[in-house]
């Protein structure tokens, strides 16, 4: 059977697919702005340092449950190949370490942390472990995964070349945002950086680029 028909055979699964994509896209998107957004709105919380510290305001429950199900998204996710798979899935292990390891509380810093309960240190390394690896993967898979091409035989078309540049650039504005806040930390330290809004910008510049890359990928812009 060839793509076209399994394609026709199984239309309403492949489009269901393309709209959870899309859907992906929109709440990466989504995420920095509703935080701030609810924030401000509902609670009159000045915008924070960081995403992660929306854990402690009346946007906890918005934030854990976007990140656990856009995680358990990328660990159910099948690609083409099985690095597709195993990339797709770590992702979404490390969302998951996002969503129930929380940051430690900048107002109660030795208060049990998150879902378990765990010491705050240890909840802390996790939180920043796992964001470390889910952009990092999340750049690779824009950059090298969904720029790949089914058939290597047929060249592509103008709008894959249109898809791959864009996927390659939000790949490479997450890798510049990861080494501009390791840079910042370097040199302004700890502190500092924890009393600036460089690592919610930053935040919010990766996850519009991830928004943006899946959003392509769903076909939403430059289809074939």
């Amino acid at each position: 059977m060839n793509a076209k028909e399994r394609g026709t055979e199984h239309g309403p699964l492949v489009v269901s697919y393309i709209t959870l994509r899309r859907w992906i896209g929109v709440l990466g998107m989504a995420l920095p702005l509703v935080c701030v957004a609810g924030g401000v709105l509902f609670a009159g919380t000045p915008p924070q340092r960081s995403i992660s510290f929306y854990y402690y305001t009346n946007m906890r429950d918005f934030l854990v449950g976007l990140l656990a199900v856009v995680s358990i998204f990328f660990i159910t996710y099948k690609g083409y190949e099985k690095k597709d798979n195993v990339v797709t899935w770590i992702i979404g292990l490390a969302g998951l370490g996002l969503a129930f390891f929380p940051i430690r509380s900048a107002e109660n810093p030795d208060a049990p942390a998150g879902l378990f309960q765990i010491d705050p240190a240890i909840s802390s390394g996790i939180h920043i472990a796992s964001a470390g690896i889910f952009f990092f993967l999340l750049a690779c898979n824009s950059i090298f995964l969904f720029t790949l091409s089914g058939d290597k035989n047929t060249p592509l078309s103008r709008n894959k070349r249109l898809r791959n540049a864009v996927h390659r650039t939000c790949g490479g504005l997450i890798l510049v945002s990861l080494a501009a806040f390791a840079g910042l930390w370097l040199v302004l330290g700890k502190a500092a950086m924890n009393q600036s809004r460089w690592v919610l910008a930053l935040q919010t510049v990766m996850l519009l680029a991830f928004g943006v890359s899946w959003l392509v990928k769903g076909r939403t812009l430059f289809r074939d």
